[in-house]
C-alpha cells in the first residue's frame, strides 16, 4: 500500500466517491490512517475504503444489526465503523450521518480494524469539536469490540 502523498489520495478519492469537498481531513492519532469527512444530514453513514475497493453504507438501525442498508453484512473492518457509530450515541456523541473516506497502511486484521474503528470515532469528535487522543480512541474501540463484535 502507498502512503506517499496519502491526504491527495484521500482528496482525490473522497471527491470522485462523494463530489464534494471534505470539511475535515486528519490523520488518526497513533495510526497510518487519514481520513476526510463530512457531515450528511440524510442519517446514513457512508465509509469508502480507495484501498480496499470498498463502499459501505448503513444507518442507526442497520448498524444494530451489523448490515449495511441494503441488508447485506458487514465485513469485520466496517462492523468496527458501525459499533463505533452506536458507541458514540451511547456517550451522546449522535452526528445525522457523514460521508467518510479512509486511507492508510495499517497491516490487516485485528489493528486495521481497530484503525477503521478509530477513524470514524476521531470524525465524529472532530465534528463536535471535542479533544481526542489515541488513549480515548482506544477506549471507545474497546467497548466496540467488547459490545458489538459478534
Amino acid at each position: 500500500m502507498q502512503t506517499t502523498n496519502a491526504p491527495l489520495r484521500l482528496l482525490a478519492s473522497f471527491m470522485e466517491a462523494y463530489d464534494a469537498q471534505p470539511t475535515q481531513v486528519f490523520q488518526v492519532p497513533a495510526r497510518e490512517m487519514w481520513v476526510a469527512a463530512s457531515i450528511d444530514e440524510g442519517g446514513k453513514m457512508c465509509v469508502i475504503m480507495p484501498d480496499l475497493d470498498a463502499r459501505i453504507t448503513f444507518d442507526h438501525r442497520s448498524a444494530r444489526q451489523q448490515r449495511t442498508t441494503t441488508n447485506r453484512p458487514l465485513p469485520t473492518w466496517a462492523a468496527y465503523c458501525a459499533g463505533t457509530l452506536l458507541e458514540m450515541s451511547l456517550r451522546h456523541l449522535d452526528i445525522p450521518g457523514a460521508n467518510i473516506a479512509i486511507v492508510g497502511n495499517e497491516p490487516s486484521g485485528p489493528r486495521f480494524n481497530y484503525a477503521c474503528g478509530m477513524a470514524v470515532a476521531a470524525s465524529i469528535l472532530e465534528h463536535r469539536e471535542q479533544t481526542y487522543d489515541d488513549n480515548l480512541l482506544l477506549d471507545v474501540v474497546d467497548a466496540v469490540r467488547r459490545n458489538y463484535i459478534k
